[in-house]
């Protein structure tokens, strides 16, 4: 019919959306912090440097500060929320993170007030998102990774501090355009290092960090024809290295036929960019109301 013919032209002529972008301002026990960027909005997961250093690194990669409009936080240790009393209060910034993690996170009462609790499984749009929660296992009160779209359809996870392999965490970590995984050590650095005994057992344990190896292993239940990037993160410098890292999971995605881009976050300076095209993702629900008029 005319008006349907009209219509599939229309849609065509679109201008496809700006890409849906990220930036891992750096990563590792010292400091985590991702942007995430789509259609001019802007979120910030975790703070994990302090304000000062964070505004550098933003303004680094061309964001200004006060332009993060959520920062989303997920869990209380340190390296992940550093900075992020001072960064909120300062911009404005609103906090999201789960009960837990707001217990342990020293905010201060302005900050803290203004927060909202988030929980795993309850979708929040956040500033143009659509953000999933979901729980992990690590040891820390209430942890949680993300599940971020925007609103093209593309789909971002992140999971940083993850003890092990969760069924949860890798439902979850399924079908994504842009996967930040956590690569934090290899297991014969960490053996043979310098790390006291109790301290290596926390961090190969099951609510410690996720290593290279058990990444790898994991890593082909992630892969889909739509995934672009694989970011390798929250390295330990004492017990890793980017190259190691690199290797085994540039291995699993080699033998696989996987396409994906590879990339490992550093401690001391952001990541390029990490950009997914409309290609990668189409116009929610244009091609289905088009069905449902023919």
């Amino acid at each position: 019919m005319p008006w349907q013919q009209a219509t599939l032209w229309q849609i065509e002529a679109l201008p496809p959306p700006p890409p849906l972008r990220a930036c891992v301002l750096g990563s590792g026990s010292a400091g985590n912090a991702v942007i995430v960027e789509s259609a001019g909005r802007r979120i910030l997961i975790d703070a994990g440097f302090s304000c000062r250093e964070l505004e550098k690194r933003m303004r680094a990669v061309g964001v200004e500060p006060a332009s993060i409009e959520a920062l989303l936080i997920t869990h209380e240790h340190i390296d992940h929320n550093r900075g992020a009393a001072r960064l909120a209060k300062r911009h404005k910034i609103p906090v999201y993170a789960t009960a837990g993690t707001l217990e342990g996170t020293e905010l201060g009462p302005e900050p803290t007030r203004a927060a909202t609790v988030i929980r795993s499984g309850e979708h929040r749009h956040i500033a143009g998102f659509s953000v999933e929660p979901f729980a992990i296992p690590h040891d820390a009160r209430e942890p949680i990774g993300f599940v971020i779209e925007d609103g093209a359809g593309r789909r971002l996870g992140l999971c940083g501090d993850i003890g092990n392999r969760s069924r949860l965490a890798w439902g979850r970590l399924a079908d994504l355009d842009l996967l930040i995984l956590e690569t934090n050590h290899d297991l014969d650095m960490l053996r043979n290092g310098p790390y006291p005994w109790s301290l290596k057992q926390r961090v190969a344990g099951r609510h410690g960090h996720l290593s290279n190896r058990e990444a790898a292993e994991g890593m082909p239940e992630l892969l889909s024809h739509r995934l672009r990037w694989v970011v390798l993160y929250h390295l330990s410098r004492t017990n890793n290295l980017p190259a190691l890292a690199a290797a085994e999971i540039g291995e699993v995605l080699e033998r696989e036929g996987a396409s994906p881009e590879l990339c490992v976050s550093e401690q001391d300076r952001p990541t390029p960019w990490l950009e997914i095209a409309a290609a990668s993702a189409a116009i929610p629900g244009t091609m289905a109301a088009f069905s449902e008029a023919g």
